[in-house]
């Protein structure tokens, strides 16, 4: 009971400070607002009171202008004493009278004479609007004078006979001009209902005062206790706006009233609402923070997985490309490739139980371990037993892995390959696609001391291998219908030439299959297709016309299988690129190197030349397309930087490849 009195104690003392805090920081907020409401009608006074004094004024100039026209009128001198005592007379500082054509012609001020105004920029452009009579007065602001140095208010009328009549006053003669205009300005004018505006002299002498004309003429001795004001200066003429305090003071006490009242009410759920406020607080940051270890997660995890292609480009024995799209930021699944010697390549898909993070930190320990056991040489079948002991140890979660490990010998084409549970790969061979079926061994990770068996399948050059996971063939539509293997096998066997094409079309398929449907596990693709060793034939000739005439019919017979239009297209650039180099490269002592590469789907050629810059350069086209670059590269003996680039062998010799495709792909590299 104690314990519950001092609870309720200390509630009740919360909540009244609680209370206490609210009024006060209330009291503070509608004051603030008070003065800030009264800023705001004091500034607008300002605004309106401005506009008011410079109407005012602007009046009284255009009458002393329209004074000097009818003196101009009734005879008046124009000369230059004529035209100062007129000044003095009508209290102005400068009188000039300009033509029809713009020009002074005559001016109180002598050094005026001849100034032509519609050469002039700036403030003495202005004027020019009362040349042709559509404006009939004008009047600039106060502003300081280019010729004169110092501060010029001037206002122009229209003459009928012909241009205009400008009149320019200093800031001593417009308070003179002004001072009579501005008596009396602001009587009765009330700001916020209790406040208003006084306008003095410069040296206060008040000309107007809002509530109490008997004021005027007297001097200013300043706004009085008890007021919020301001004083800005009008063109020269200091102008008060005050409103008593006491007025925003009633504003803010009503307002500080009635939120009291509402502060009572609201108080009550405060505590309530606070709670929920802190929990939604906690639970975003959480989240947020969640989201970005994810981000950094799924970065770590692409890192880890080849991702530049062609990942091997002076290698011709294959072509690869693989890539995945986790369902989550982070997926189980991973793919990999490497050497493991001159001639053997080792490349992978795998996929590992459950998603997110803890899927993910397994993969990456999954992929070390294959990678570092493969390293060691060991077979294929042994890498395997022991990265699945490794993986079972210490796995307390029970996670495992799928996967399908193949080692491709790039001399003969033969596969070795070990099954860990996992899908089959497609094989395409011969224009056919099968699946590469066979009883699979126990999934990684699952239980130590397993033994794994390797198989053998022999690629012929041009056959492919494609690896995947279950999230292509197993992903639903809205009826529940999967994917499966059948569509997947009808995609492989209309598949493009090129690997990056073919699992592009793999997970449109998929997407288009899923329709609404979230992507319901990691997808991931391999595909390599093996191209065969290549067999090289390398010539040497002296770069001289003997020795082209010499290659010419070297290649001619090395080409003799191939189609005669693909061979004509090989020998005619091929006779463009050497002739070129004999033509342009001045070398007669020199060994020019020609290397003829046969692959089972296409061929190359390499020049090589000591001392000389040649470039490479990519064509995708017809074989047409592709022999005009050649020839343009060589005929131009320029290098242009973007198209071109040189190739230095590590030799000292510099490379030209040209590259013909018998499938109708032309290349120059």
């Amino acid at each position: 009971m104690t314990a519950r009195r001092s609870l309720n104690l200390k509630l009740a003392l919360s909540i009244v400070l609680a209370f206490a805090v609210s009024m006060a920081v209330t009291w503070f907020v509608h004051d603030r607002l008070a003065a800030r409401e009264a800023d705001r009608l004091i500034d607008s006074a300002f605004s309106d009171v401005e506009m008011e004094i410079r109407s005012r004024v602007n009046a009284r100039l255009v009458r002393q202008a329209m004074a000097v026209r009818e003196r101009l009128e009734d005879g008046a001198k124009t000369d230059v004493l004529s035209l100062r005592a007129l000044a003095r007379e009508l209290r102005l500082t400068e009188i000039c009278i300009a033509d029809a054509k713009g020009v002074i012609v005559h001016s109180s001020e002598p050094v005026y004479l001849g100034f032509d105004f519609t050469k002039a920029e700036g403030q003495a452009a202005e004027m020019m609007c009362l040349i042709d009579g559509q404006v009939t007065e004008f009047c600039q602001a106060f502003q300081p004078n280019s010729a004169r140095g110092s501060w010029r208010k001037y206002v122009g009328v229209w003459r009928p006979e012909g241009g205009f009549v400008e009149i320019g006053c200093d800031g001593a003669s417009l308070r003179a001009l002004a001072r009579s205009s501005l008596v009396g300005l602001s009587r009765n004018w009330h700001v916020g209902g209790t406040g208003g505006i006084v306008v003095t002299t410069p040296a206060d002498l008040v000309l107007s005062d809002y509530a109490r004309p008997n004021r005027e003429g007297t001097q200013w001795t300043g706004p009085e206790a008890g007021f919020h004001w301001k004083r800005r200066e009008i063109d020269s003429f200091p102008v008060y706006v005050m409103i008593p305090r006491a007025a925003a003071a009633v504003t803010r006490n009503v307002l500080i009233g009635a939120t009291a009242v509402l502060n009572a009410v609201a108080l009550a759920f405060v505590a309530i609402l606070v709670g929920f406020v802190i929990s939604a607080f906690v639970r975003r940051q959480i989240r947020e923070q969640t989201e970005r270890d994810l981000k950094m997660a799924a970065d770590i995890q692409a890192s880890a997985m080849p991702s530049v292609f062609p990942p091997f480009p002076d290698e011709t024995a294959f072509d690869v490309y693989a890539g995945m799209k986790p369902a989550k930021e982070v997926g189980g699944d991973f793919y990999d490739f490497y050497f493991t010697g001159p001639k053997t390549l080792v490349f992978l898909v795998a996929d590992v139980s459950g998603k997110g993070v803890p899927a993910a930190m397994f993969m990456m320990r999954a992929k070390t371990l294959l990678k570092g056991a493969a390293q060691t040489g060991k077979p294929l079948a042994q890498v395997v037993a022991e990265t699945n002991d490794a993986l079972c140890e210490g796995n307390e979660a029970n996670m495992f892995v799928t996967a399908w490990i193949g080692e491709l010998h790039l001399d003969t084409g033969v596969v070795v390959y070990v099954n860990a549970g996992h899908n089959p790969p497609a094989w395409r061979s011969a224009g056919a696609v099968t699946y590469l079926r066979g009883t699979p061994g126990l999934v990684l990770g699952a239980m130590a001391g397993v033994p794994y068996r390797s198989h053998e399948v022999r690629l012929a050059p041009g056959d492919a291998l494609y690896l995947y996971t279950d999230g292509i063939t197993e992903q639903p539509n809205a009826a529940g219908e999967l994917f499966g293997e059948a569509r997947l096998l009808d995609i492989l066997k209309a598949a493009p030439p090129r690997q990056q094409e073919l699992l592009e079309k793999v997970l449109a398929a998929v997407a288009a299959h899923a329709g609404a449907v979230e992507q319901a596990d990691d997808c991931t693709q391999l595909a390599l297709r093996y191209r065969g060793c290549a067999e090289a034939v390398e010539h040497a000739y002296k770069p001289t016309m003997e020795g082209l005439k010499q290659a010419t019919a070297d290649l001619e017979a090395a080409l003799a299988d191939v189609p005669p239009r693909q061979q004509m297209t090989l020998m005619v650039a091929a006779d463009e690129i050497f002739a070129n180099i004999v033509r342009y490269s001045g070398a007669t002592a020199w060994s020019l190197r020609v290397e003829l590469s046969r692959h089972p789907d296409s061929v190359r050629l390499v020049f090589n030349l000591a001392g000389l810059l040649f470039g490479f350069f990519v064509v995708e086209g017809d074989t047409e397309c592709a022999f005009a670059v050649v020839a343009a590269v060589v005929d131009a003996h320029v290098l242009d930087g973007d198209a071109l680039r040189c190739e230095d062998d590590g030799d000292g010799r510099d490379r030209t490849d040209f590259v013909f495709d018998v499938n109708g792909e032309a290349v120059i590299s």
